[in-house]
């Protein structure tokens, strides 16, 4: 997630362009996004960490073509994620700039709470 001057506010992905994920968003730019804050660990199963929503994000997608563009958001998202540069650099890694639209949040007792942008 990140606010831009120029689109807002957004939540930027990558994919590899030589994916079935690739193909449909170039022919459907509508997507459901699930966020979820399940335990990353054993330990934090037991410490009772996360687990407790799951967030489905409404929107657009938009695959951003403009070189300039998408190289500010890969380094942005390069950022937030250091860890994972081989999802994240390359030349077959194409940046997706997601305009959420709405969301559901589900905790843990299937409690469901919506959510529209405004706008």
């Amino acid at each position: 997630y990140l606010k831009d001057d120029q689109d807002g506010e957004v939540v930027i992905l990558s994919t590899r362009r030589k994916t079935k994920k690739f193909d449909m968003l170039q022919k459907q730019n509508g997507v459901a996004l699930l966020v979820h804050d399940f335990p990353q660990s054993e330990a934090g199963k037991e410490s009772g960490e996360g687990g407790i929503y799951s967030i489905t994000l409404n929107g657009q997608c938009q695959i951003v073509e403009d070189n300039d563009r998408a190289e500010m958001y890969r380094a942005k998202h390069l950022e937030h994620n250091p860890d994972y540069p081989q999802f994240i650099v390359g030349e077959d890694i194409a940046i997706l700039c997601i305009f959420v639209a709405s969301a559901s949040m589900c905790n843990i007792n299937d409690e469901v709470t919506k959510w529209e942008a405004k706008g």
